[in-house]
C-alpha cells in the first residue's frame, strides 16, 4: 500500500519503511511527523482512495530520521563593461523522514 501526500508544495509517494527527503521541518531526532494532506491510497484491497483534493482522515506518520544541508550552490551574476559582479552561495537545508504507517480515512 501506498500514498502520495503533500508537503511545502510537494507531492511524495511513500509507503511504510521509505526513507523521504523533503524541505527542513523543525523537531528532534525521533519526533514523530504527522502527514494530514493524504491526496491518494493506492494498493488497499477495496481500489484506490482518491480525495478530491485529500482523503478526510487519512492520514501518513513518520519520525525525523536526519537533518542535513546539502552541498553549496553558488550564484554568481555578471554584466560585463559595467563592473558589477555578485557571488553568493546557498546550502538548502532538508530532513530525512521514515515513514511508519499509512492510514486511511
Amino acid at each position: 500500500m501506498y500514498a502520495i501526500i503533500e508537503d511545502g508544495s510537494h507531492q511524495f509517494r511513500v509507503k511504510e519503511g521509505d526513507y523521504v527527503r523533503m524541505d527542513h521541518r523543525s523537531g528532534k531526532y525521533g519526533d514523530e511527523v504527522v502527514f494530514s494532506k493524504v491526496l491518494l491510497i493506492a494498493g488497499t484491497p477495496s481500489g484506490p482512495l482518491i480525495g478530491a483534493p485529500e482523503i478526510a482522515g487519512a492520514q501518513v506518520v513518520g519520525t525525523i530520521v536526519d537533518h542535513f544541508r546539502t552541498k553549496k550552490i553558488i550564484i554568481q551574476k555578471f554584466r560585463r563593461r559595467k563592473n558589477m559582479r555578485r557571488r553568493r552561495g546557498h546550502r538548502q537545508a532538508y530532513t530525512t523522514v521514515l515513514i511508519k504507517s499509512v492510514t486511511p480515512g
